[in-house]
This record gives C-alpha cells, sequence and structure tokens, in this order.
C-alpha cells in the first residue's frame, strides 16, 4: 500500500528514533507518519491503539509500496510545550535538590534509576508542591501519565517494562494531556 501524501521515499522527516523515522504529513497538519521496520512498528502499534488518552491517536497503518517498511498515521502531539513544561520541571527539580542538571542529571534518570513507585516521588512531590506548584501538577500528570502506560503495556504485550520517559517521547493532544510518543 503507498501513502499517496508520504509516498514511497520521503524527502522531509519530521524527526526521528533510534528505530523508527517521523514524517509529517503533506495534506493534514494533524496528523503525523511514524515509519520502521515490521518487528518495530509491532512493538509499539497494538498499545497505541488500545489507549488513546495515553498514547496518540491511531489512525490508519499498513506497508509502504515496494519496501520492507510500515508506517503508522498518529495524531501528531504538540511537543515543544511538553519540551518546555519539561524544562521548567527540572529546573524546579535542581532548585530542591533532586537533580543536578548541570552535571547532567535529568528526571529520566531518575525514573530509569528509580522506578515509577519509588518512594523518592513521593518526598520530591511534597517539595515540588511548596516550592512551584505548576512544576508540581506537570509531575504528577507526567507519573500518572508514565505509570498508565506502563500498566497498559502489561496489559497489552504481557510485558512489564518501564516506559522510554525523555523528554521527547511525550507532548500534548488535541485534549490537552500529555501523551506517550514512544515505548
Amino acid at each position: 500500500m503507498e501513502i499517496q501524501e508520504l509516498g514511497t521515499s520521503p524527502k522531509k522527516m519530521f524527526g526521528s528514533g533510534i528505530e523508527h523515522q517521523i514524517f509529517a504529513s503533506k495534506v493534514n497538519p494533524n496528523v503525523i507518519f511514524k515509519v520502521g521496520h515490521k518487528d518495530v512498528v509491532d512493538e509499539w502499534y497494538e498499545v497505541f491503539k488500545s489507549n488513546p488518552e495515553i498514547f496518540p491517536k491511531v489512525f490508519r497503518a499498513g506497508k509502504m509500496q515496494d519496501e520492507d517498511i510500515y508506517y503508522v498515521e498518529l495524531e501528531k502531539l504538540d511537543t515543544k510545550k511538553f519540551e518546555k513544561r519539561w524544562d521548567d520541571l527540572e529546573l524546579s527539580l535542581e532548585d530542591i535538590g533532586a537533580v543536578d542538571v548541570d552535571s547532567g542529571e535529568r528526571f529520566s534518570d531518575l525514573y530509569m534509576n528509580e522506578g515509577s513507585d519509588a518512594a523518592i516521588f513521593v518526598e520530591i512531590g511534597k517539595k515540588l508542591k511548596s516550592h512551584n506548584i505548576d512544576s508540581y501538577n506537570f509531575f504528577i500528570e507526567l507519573l500518572r501519565v508514565i505509570k498508565n502506560a506502563e500498566r497498559e503495556i502489561l496489559k497489552v504485550k504481557g510485558k512489564d517494562t518501564i516506559v522510554d520517559a525523555h523528554k521527547y517521547n511525550f507532548g500534548y493532544g488535541s485534549d490537552g494531556k500529555i501523551k506517550c510518543l514512544d515505548l
């Protein structure tokens, strides 16, 4: 199947991950195409489809013509707004002594090292709430999305895993909610 608006050799990449590329739609500014090999797409496709409250809406999927490459048409998320809020959170985390941004420590390091159920997040939440309520609210919302994504992956794939919780793997959907762009 050929995607007329994407073609079989897209010229302009919107973004990329380790195992996929993302292309903006030429026709609809509200969608993107996430493109990769079948085994890569299969890793996240069913999970994304299962819950559009946590992941971008999936509109369609298929195989690129004359190539062993597959595509998924997804809701385009507002990643710039999310990145700004993430940066603000990390500065607040640095202010309360939870990370040292200057030495390269990030929120994602806390999550990857501690896991989403770690007691440290309760303590960080208490400090954030008294330091910066906007960062606190974002922190709680982000942790909720991460935890729900972990549960959804377990439900759909049967795998207990952590989410690839990095700054560029989230965005805001058209409904205003944070959504996870990668597993």
